[in-house]
């Protein structure tokens, strides 16, 4: 685990504690106060000139939903204060409005794009930043623009500058954690009770002047959810989504398809779902898609769907058993990870001609420039079923004359991508049968200018080859992760030791009296996991970033939000902040339980059924709750 104390590490006011923390930030002693009539004015970095925010419904989406929550706060009853002392404030002024710079508005939403961010909100005489402005910060050196401010007047000022509008995203999520509610004068309150009318209250920045500098550690900061093996509503999706964007994960990786169930409606092979959804409700329509990729731009959140072949495809042979290999076969333990078994035939044609007409669907439904292509779990048993599969791998005198039955590999994934082997050495009747499929699959993928994940079997276990630009994802021991960059490939991490969230519930087979595989991850041993461990500098450019991941075999909608969150917070603080802070200090359990507390609190004023982490006599009492 992560030190429970590391006095070393600078704290964040109690009143103000910010989550994930800004990787650089300096605060004072000074209140400001925001005005009824506070506003927000959007600025081009360019000439200065407002922008419409009509014009931008990304950024004008996110000021009405600052404006919203900062309702909450004026609305919910104020039943205790940490506030400070008339004694301990040096100086309070008003706030009229909140200016953000954004050098592009219209950045598009990718891997790797630029979501860095600027706060500054200052008194009459801010000296600490007129030095930074005149020093030159390392924000600035790293591509963090400091804007100059407006000319100081007898009220407060506050900027919020980014290189594009996910970056105001962020730096919103960020100025709303700052803003803290506070109670109205009592002279506010007693006329109000006079008059039968409720009184708001006040929304209040303790502890300025405030200086953040802020970006991401890593670009890729994601949650896997399993819409398969249970199915979840839309809703359910949409409500994840606005937990993510409050806590900055930008990536929701949508395992929408697996052996269980096939409820992603096509419009080309509508069978698909009719007959492998669990329900005829129980699927996912061409307009959800769009709901759902629409919701999550409008917070910075790329979705990420994964396709997982060759294994883990039983539902497709609901409508087209002629594709499939060991359908249903028994025991099940015996041909796949869990039942029903069954995995694409590579030695069908018509298994192409299928696929190719999905990844065509699905590149123009999904419009992210990556895709995960699953790749996990390939049980060589099933396909030692089909006499055919046997004489292939059997006997390589007749492959030839199997391989010419199939379609061509796509030609612009060979023009465009070179392929590189995963080990050296012979390689197996089974592994030759996996590579002409996956030079088929994942060509497709890269004609219709996707870049594909894959998991980390395909790196690691078997001798195939894969595309040099395959990004990989490592799930079975967080060791792996440096193997798979040894042989020169991106990793995304999700190790099951720390960042697997179904672990620990036990075994839900019938009759099965043991235990999970994995064991559970608390929030304490989620936010302890270090993902650049044992990597050195150039290994660690390697490292794309990560995502905790909801298998769904035991969570439904009726326990998704607790099996989420807070622990999900958790990674995100990981992925955003890393593990120390600017000094190089690691930060300390102590200090990370006092904030996600506060987080927890603002999911679930939002709706989030977040779990609790400990009794709440703990949430005012951490001291007293120290393991001995």
């Amino acid at each position: 685990l992560a030190p429970v104390r590391n006095d070393a590490v600078k704290a964040l006011p109690d009143e103000q504690p910010l989550w994930p923390i800004p990787r650089s930030f300096t605060y004072g002693k000074d209140k400001v106060l925001l005005s009824h009539d506070f506003q927000f004015n959007v600025q081009s970095a360019s000439n200065g000139q407002v922008l419409p925010t009509g014009s931008y419904p990304v950024l004008e989406k996110a000021i009405v939903r600052c404006q919203d929550r900062f309702q909450i706060k004026r609305s919910t009853a104020i039943l205790s204060t940490a506030t400070a002392t008339s004694s301990e404030i040096v100086n309070t002024f008003t706030l009229s409005e909140l200016i953000v710079i954004v050098e592009d508005a219209q950045a598009t939403l990718e891997y790797g794009v630029a979501e860095s961010y600027t706060i500054h909100i200052s008194g009459q005489d801010d000296s600490n930043y007129n030095s930074l402005k005149q020093e030159g910060s390392s924000a600035q050196k790293r591509g963090l623009d400091v804007n100059e401010g407006p000319t100081a007047t007898a009220g407060a000022s506050a900027i919020l500058t980014a290189r594009t509008q996910w970056g105001v995203i962020h730096g919103l999520e960020t100025f709303l954690q700052l803003v803290q509610a506070g109670k109205p004068p009592s002279s506010e309150s007693l006329a109000g009770a006079a008059a039968g009318q409720t009184v708001e209250n006040r929304l209040e920045i303790p502890n300025a002047p405030w200086m953040i500098q802020d970006e991401p550690l890593y670009s890729h900061r994601g949650i896997l959810l399993d819409t398969s093996r249970n199915y979840f509503p839309v809703k359910d999706i949409i409500r994840t989504l606005d937990a993510m964007s409050i806590v900055k994960l930008n990536v929701f990786h949508w395992h929408v398809l697996d052996q269980q169930t096939y409820p992603l409606v096509s419009r080309r092979y509508p069978d698909l779902s009719a007959k492998g959804a669990e329900r005829p409700d129980y699927i996912y329509t061409p307009e959800d898609v769009v709901n759902i990729i629409k919701h999550g731009e409008e917070r910075g959140i790329r979705v990420l769907p994964e396709f997982d072949t060759p294994g883990h495809t039983a539902s497709w042979g609901r409508s087209y058993p002629n594709i499939t290999v060991c359908l249903d076969e028994q025991p099940h333990s015996q041909y796949a990870a869990e039942p029903p078994a069954g995995q694409l035939d590579p030695l069908q044609p018509f298994t192409y001609t299928l696929l190719d007409g999905l990844i065509k669907e699905w590149g123009a439904q999904f419009p992210d420039s990556q895709v995960h292509a699953g790749g996990d779990e390939v049980n060589f048993k099933c396909w030692r079923t089909s006499e055919r599969l046997r004489d292939y791998i059997s006997n390589p005198s007749r492959r030839a004359e199997y391989e010419k039955a199939l379609p061509p590999v796509p030609k612009a994934s060979l023009d465009e991508d070179k392929f590189k082997r995963t080990k050296s050495g012979s390689q197996s009747g089974e592994d030759r049968l996996l590579e002409v499929y996956l030079d088929r699959a994942l060509g497709m993928f890269l004609s219709q200018g996707k870049r594909p994940i894959v998991w980390e079997e395909l790196a690691l276990e078997h001798n195939v080859k894969l595309p040099e630009s395959v990004i990989v994802q490592v799930w079975k021991s967080a060791s792996n992760a440096k193997r798979v960059i040894e042989q020169g490939r991106p990793v995304i991490l999700s190790s099951a030791e720390f960042w697997y969230l179904d672990c620990g519930a036990g075994q839900w087979l019938i009759g099965a009296q043991k235990t999970s595989w994995c064991s559970y991850s608390s929030w304490q041993r989620i936010y302890s996991y270090k993902l650049n461990d044992q990597l050195n500098a150039e290994q660690q450019k390697l490292v794309y970033g990560g995502e905790v991941c909801m298998w769904s075999e035991q969570t439904s909608p009726s326990n998704l939000d607790p099996n989420l969150w807070p622990r999900s917070a958790a990674a995100a603080e990981v992925l955003w902040s890393g593990p120390h802070d600017d000094q190089g200090q690691e930060r300390p359990l102590l200090h990370a339980a006092k904030r996600l507390v506060a987080v927890r609190e603002q999911l679930v004023q939002i709706g989030v059924a977040a779990a609790p982490m400990f009794p709440s006599w703990c949430s005012k009492n951490l001291e007293g709750c120290l393991a001995v």
